[in-house]
């Protein structure tokens, strides 16, 4: 296992503690986190500021690798991950793609996932997307 292989495992382990200063503290002061259905978020505090929102709905994270591949400055991880989404069980197969700066830092972060399979998950378990319950991707801050 590379070191950047073991800085994205400590990465995701550290979701289950739900603490976003902690895990904005992974990224440099420039970098871009997406999740595929949204618009790029830019900067280490705009990503605080997503994360704390993610974590205000979202409990009992467990980002599961199943395969992680290493190239050049590059961890790409398949993932399951599991989660409570306002209280609702969730479990997601997501494909991962971090860059990780020689100093241990993400300068980027972009997760693949199915949308639609969020919210079926959220329909079956009666969150539905008019109710006051947050959509299960918030907006990026400032929008």
């Amino acid at each position: 296992m590379t070191e950047k292989e073991t800085i994205v495992r400590e990465f995701l382990a550290a979701w289950g503690e739900g603490d976003a200063r902690k895990l904005a503290d992974y990224f440099t002061e420039d970098a871009v986190f997406q999740m595929m259905p949204r618009d790029a978020i830019r900067g280490r505090e705009p990503i605080h500021e997503d994360f704390k929102a993610q974590l205000a709905w979202t409990t009992d994270c467990d980002f599961e690798i199943s395969s992680v591949a290493t190239v050049g400055n590059t961890v790409f991880t398949e993932r399951i991950d599991r989660m409570k989404v306002a209280g609702a069980p969730v479990e997601l197969p997501v494909v991962g793609v971090f860059e990780v700066s020689d100093d241990g830092k993400f300068y980027a972060w972009r997760d693949y996932f199915d949308m639609n399979a969020v919210m079926s998950q959220l329909s079956a378990a009666g969150i539905a997307a008019d109710t006051d319950v947050k959509a299960p991707i918030p907006p990026p801050p400032g929008s």
